[in-house]
């Protein structure tokens, strides 16, 4: 991907990945981007909007925007987002994944399941926590496009077709 190819060179990753961050933000809601792509629109005002999200813009990371902007593209932010985190993460050896629980995870218990998964995958983890009482129990792991459901719920609808194939 080229912006991460511009974000290596720059020896500013963090710095690219904050931006793209910013740029989603910025066109999250399809309104914000009819908005800034309007006719009316000048560029003047387009890096001042831009500015304000993310004061620490380099004229790369507002370039990109305006042309962004100039393709009519913007609506892609929170894609291109998502892909350079996904880009970086994976060149850092890093694993996000999300917990969803029925309650909180106190700080001692989000540890052990964040070694559990680091055993696991063999890789560092990052990890998101939610919580969903309608799980009932036990979590729901998501690592990418994989996902294990070990919720109360998961269990009690596979008894539930167990019983009723046992029934017919």
């Amino acid at each position: 991907m080229a912006i991460m190819d511009i974000a290596r060179d720059d020896g500013d990753v963090d710095g690219w990945l904050e931006a793209v961050d910013a740029l989603a933000g910025l066109t999250a809601e399809p309104a914000y981007v009819d908005a800034l792509q309007a006719d009316g629109m000048t560029d003047e005002n387009f890096a001042t909007i831009v500015r304000r999200v993310l004061p620490t813009a380099t004229q790369k990371q507002l370039n990109l925007f305006r042309l962004l902007r100039w393709k009519s593209r913007l609506s892609l932010g929170p894609s291109i987002a998502s892909y350079l985190h996904e880009v970086a993460d994976e060149e850092r050896g890093v694993l996000r994944a999300v917990v969803t629980t029925a309650v909180e995870l106190d700080e001692d218990r989000r540890r052990q399941v964040g070694e559990r998964i680091t055993s696991a995958t063999g890789r560092a983890v990052e990890m998101e926590t939610r919580v969903d009482p309608a799980i009932m129990g036990g979590m729901v792991v998501r690592i990418g496009d994989q996902m294990v459901d070990g919720s109360t719920r998961a269990r009690l609808q596979k008894l539930r077709a167990s019983l009723e194939r046992a029934v017919s």
